[in-house]
């Protein structure tokens, strides 16, 4: 990059189909092919497999135990309510790697908020 931050034309190679993913996770993002592409390259490396798996096995271990609370509680329905506006929520992001963009927050955040809109 040069010292007066110019953006400048540079060249990908990629397959058609490379370049239509490219440019479904882009918009999905909220981004042009070209932002998105620097972007995803500049971003930090990913966690280790190690600590995602104990993440996800926390994760799912505090979901076990709040179902059982919740049924025990004779509050069975109040925890599929919640699985189904998840699954609602997840069927509409479409690809799982969009739950991991910046924005997969804001959108979840919007579903509680009744002026944000679905």
């Amino acid at each position: 990059m040069s010292g007066d931050g110019e953006r400048r034309q540079r060249a990908v190679m990629a397959t058609d189909e490379e370049w239509e993913r490219i440019g479904r996770a882009a918009a999905a993002a909220g981004m042009d092919r070209s932002r998105f592409v620097v972007h995803r390259a500049l971003m930090a490396e990913p966690l280790p497999a190690e600590v995602l798996r104990r993440a996800v096995r926390e994760m799912l271990v505090q979901s076990a135990l709040e179902e059982r609370r919740l049924r025990e509680a004779g509050l069975g329905g109040t925890w599929e309510d919640a699985c189904d506006a998840v699954e609602e929520w997840i069927e509409r992001e479409g690809m799982l790697e969009r739950l991991t963009d910046a924005g997969a927050a804001n959108r979840w955040k919007a579903l509680g908020d009744p002026e944000a809109g679905s």
